[in-house]
């Protein structure tokens, strides 16, 4: 196939399939097994998605000649002359410049015929250099929307759990990952939801995903109430009688126990119902589970017991910073998930927005209710435009309650609640406030919103 046929080819494809997930996928190929399993996938991948699959092998002659260099003082003493140590060095440069190649080759002949005889559209691509670093410059400059690779490579040992080149890349880019440990991706399919961009762009693929294998959708969603009670016990081993007065240990406490417990599961339940909206809306249905725990533990032991073909979630989560490469959570489980898992990057982010907030509206619609949903305040607040209602498309006034504003002293009462719990306090605040009809957060509003909540009649009616 030339390369002007098959640029026309990509171009058509392109433009009578733009609905379809992924375009252009890169798969990383070293004669591994785990490299056939990705060569497979792409294959699957590509016949539905109608998409370009790239194979692409990395060799690096510079190591071995370094290599060779490094091993020259061991040579017997008639090789150590320099005019014969020159003549070993061109021989031994040609002759792994020239294996090496053939080698490299050969890999991906095997890629080559595979996805000949599946009829895709395919390209063979050989690089040299420190494998993942070509893999990592590829990506970037290449316009791929997937790339696949194993999570472990040729030199794998029992003890491997993830290789070096695997994480290596993974790390270093923001496309999507399909990270390959076995060569199934025939059984049921979990979806990690966490309220973060990433994980409803990973909602989004999951339906795709479930609808194009036809295959069982579950979402799980973890919330943490444990880390606090930690939190707390460590707290009340350093504070004095006088400190913990100071600091109402027993009432902030109190406060953990009788809300945050119980408002972060409303808040991941309230994650899953999205993630469901969005699936109903695609006439997909999937089950729902919320668990409390560490997360990765949690998502761990329900994948062992499930026993899914594939894990989809976001590189990062809700507790994202920028910069941060990947996740606490998706780092263990990329490490210990005994299945496939598809990391969500960036690059389909901005795709989901809208139907986030389609659904986020959908579900106000639905369910009446006013205010926003908890997890994608920002998205609603901006989509309105902070204004006190707007008209949907079937006629009926969506109401979308008022920002309140906190003066400084009011502000400065609720400085001293730890920060892992602060917030809900304000809003539990904020609530108490349109409650009564105010919009300005003032020191007499906290102090009777605090009375509200230590009496406990603001709880029982959360």
């Amino acid at each position: 196939m030339s390369g002007r046929s098959l640029k026309e080819n990509l171009r058509s494809v392109r433009k009578r399939h733009s609905a379809f997930m992924y375009k252009k996928i890169l798969v990383t190929v070293d004669n591994s097994v785990t490299s056939n399993y990705c060569i497979d996938h792409g294959i699957r991948l590509s016949k539905q998605h109608h998409s370009l699959v790239v194979g692409c092998h990395v060799y690096d002659a510079g190591l071995h000649q370094k290599r060779f260099r490094d091993m020259e003082k061991g040579l017997p003493a008639r090789y150590q002359d320099e005019s014969v140590l020159q003549r070993q060095r061109e021989l031994h440069t040609s002759l792994i410049n020239t294996g090496l190649r053939l080698i490299s080759e050969s890999y991906l002949d095997v890629f080559d015929k595979k996805c000949s005889d599946a009829a895709v559209l395919h390209e063979k691509l050989l690089l040299e250099g420190k494998n993942y670093c070509e893999i990592v410059k590829e990506v970037k400059s290449g316009g791929y929307d997937l790339v696949i690779i194993g999570a472990a490579g040729l030199a794998a040992v029992d003890k491997n759990v993830i290789g070096s080149v695997c994480e290596r890349v993974v790390r270093r880019i923001n496309t999507d990952v399909l990270v390959v440990k076995n060569d199934s991706l025939d059984g049921d399919m979990v979806v990690a939801v966490d309220g973060s961009n990433l994980s409803s762009a990973g909602v989004k693929y999951a339906i795709d995903f479930a609808n194009s294998f036809n295959r069982k959708l579950t979402a799980v969603s973890v919330f943490d109430p444990h880390y606090h009670r930690v939190a707390f016990e460590s707290i009340a081993k350093v504070l004095s009688k006088e400190a913990g007065q100071v600091f109402r240990f027993k009432e902030q406490e109190t406060l953990h126990e009788e809300i945050i417990d119980r408002g972060l599961a409303k808040i991941y339940q309230n994650h899953l119902d999205n993630a469901a909206s969005l699936a109903k809306n695609a006439g997909i249905g999937v089950d729902t589970v919320l668990l409390d725990g560490k997360p990765f533990d949690q998502i761990l032991k329900f994948l062992e017991k499930k026993k899914p073909s594939l894990l989809i979630m976001g590189r990062t989560g809700i507790h994202n910073v920028h910069g941060l490469d990947i996740g606490s959570t998706s780092e263990n489980l990329l490490r210990l998930a005994p299945c496939n898992i598809l990391l969500v990057g960036g690059n389909s982010v901005s795709e989901t927005k809208t139907e986030l907030v389609n659904a986020e509206l959908n579900s106000l619609r639905g369910n009446k209710t006013e205010g926003t949903v908890a997890g994608y305040e920002q998205p609603i607040r901006k989509l309105m435009s902070n204004k006190a209602e707007k008209r949907s498309n079937d006629g009926k006034t969506l109401k979308i309650v008022d920002p309140v504003t906190w003066t400084q002293e009011a502000r400065s009462q609720t400085d001293r609640i730890p920060p892992f719990i602060k917030e809900v306090v304000r809003k539990k605040i904020e609530e108490y406030a349109r409650g009564k009809g105010c919009r300005e957060i003032t020191s007499a509003i906290v102090n009777e919103a605090k009375a509200e909540l230590m009496n406990g009649s603001m709880i029982h009616n959360s």
